[in-house]
């Protein structure tokens, strides 16, 4: 699922003090912020704060920019410097609450938000809301799950972010053992909107939770929709393919394809994997990333790699697939590094590089020791070690 871009919400009016000039750059900050121009914006608001560094709203702005940029100690610090120069700053502790959040620090994001919600003025606004929804968010990730229920039902009773509210309590109602109940919140979210890509993330969550089954009518509904875009010939196509029907959703990934979009190749040579045309699936991957991969580094892009290195081990050419699976990894930690590293111990066994396969499982035993698995692979290379250096001497 996409990270979420997170909403700054600026003064009405720049505070008293505020030079024009400073006024200007941080209102031109804010709007490359919304653009996603986050390193520019950082340098405005820097700016801005170099003309007038008692405005604790731009240090508010640079935290959220630090904070999309995910230099969490750099917000942090802005965030508490906002709250220096007004202590009743909102917006920032909003902010901070978010980057708590973000880390899955739930205990510490629910402390800010609360502290946020006291700092409500005379009216309740918008950002109330907004804060009670991440407080919510964050209940729920903590497992606080009666307190998630009472801040989403007084959410829902406002008929205030009544969709996203919805899909949370009804995750929250599964993950507290009330299926049904959650089920029905998912169903009701889903009537509200025609959104295919809403449809697709409940079927995400249900399956997440184990009810893959009861999420299936969501994967239909996608196909109801008649826009003719990339991105929903791409949804069409995962649906078919988490359905099974491998040939329609080759034929919805096609146009995605021809795009370079990493997502659909992926999800193309998955499909023919799956019907068993290993070859197929091999030149789907590699044609992209002869010429779609170059200067591209994203989780889709490292897991073509990798699964151009599964087919080729299927095909018995382990040489290409050690390289390929080197290329993978080369990409960096893109949260699958244990798979990538299992894999390349499994290509250098087959090479009959045993050595080499060895000293690489005894670090993969060090770097993931929950994962006994390698312990039987270890013992088998070590004998087969043995066994080489006995038939030499």
């Amino acid at each position: 699922m996409k990270k979420k871009a997170w909403v700054i919400f600026p003064l009405a009016a720049v505070l008293c003090g505020c030079s024009s000039e400073a006024a200007i750059m941080r209102s031109d900050g804010i709007t490359l912020y919304e653009q996603k121009n986050y390193k520019e914006a950082e340098g405005l608001f820097l700016q801005a704060i170099s003309l007038d560094d008692t405005n604790p709203s731009i240090y508010c702005d640079l935290g959220m920019n630090y904070l999309e940029m995910n230099e969490y100690e750099k917000a942090f610090k802005a965030f508490d410097t906002s709250i220096a120069l007004k202590e009743d700053q909102q917006e920032a502790y909003r902010g901070k609450g978010l980057v708590y959040l973000e880390q899955k620090n739930y205990d510490a994001a629910i402390s800010q938000f609360t502290q946020a919600i006291k700092n409500t003025g005379t009216r309740v606004g918008a950002i109330d809301y907004d804060i009670l929804s991440y407080r919510a968010q964050a209940e729920a990730g903590g497992g606080f799950y009666q307190e998630a229920l009472a801040t989403l039902n007084a959410l829902i009773e406002l008929d205030v972010h009544k969709a996203d509210s919805l899909f949370l309590r009804g995750t929250v109602y599964i993950r507290s053992g009330s299926f049904e109940k959650g089920f029905n919140d998912l169903k009701e979210c889903a009537d509200l909107s025609s959104d295919p890509f809403l449809d697709y993330r409940i079927y995400e969550t249900l399956s997440e939770l184990g009810y893959a089954e009861s999420g299936v009518d969501f994967l239909n509904k996608i196909f109801e929709s008649t826009e003719d875009t990339d991105s929903i010939h791409l949804l069409k196509g995962k649906a078919y393919y988490l359905l099974g029907k491998y040939a329609n959703a080759l034929s919805e990934l096609a146009a995605p394809i021809k795009s370079n979009d990493p997502t659909a190749v992926l999800y193309a040579g998955l499909c023919h994997e799956n019907l068993g045309d290993f070859k197929k699936a091999e030149s789907v991957y590699k044609s992209f990333l002869q010429t779609g991969a170059k200067g591209r580094n994203t989780p889709e892009i490292q897991a073509i790699w990798a699964q151009c290195a599964y087919t080729q081990y299927e095909l018995g050419d382990y040489s290409n697939a050690k390289h390929n699976i080197a290329s993978a990894i080369a990409l960096g930690d893109h949260g699958c590094m244990d798979d990538l590293y299992w894999n390349e111990i499994m290509i250098l066994y087959r090479l009959g590089e045993y050595n080499n396969a060895y000293d690489k499982a005894v670090a993969y035993k060090e770097a993931y020791p929950e994962d006994d698995r390698i312990d039987a692979e270890i013992s088998l290379m070590h004998m087969k070690i043995e066994q080489i250096a006995g038939e030499t001497e």
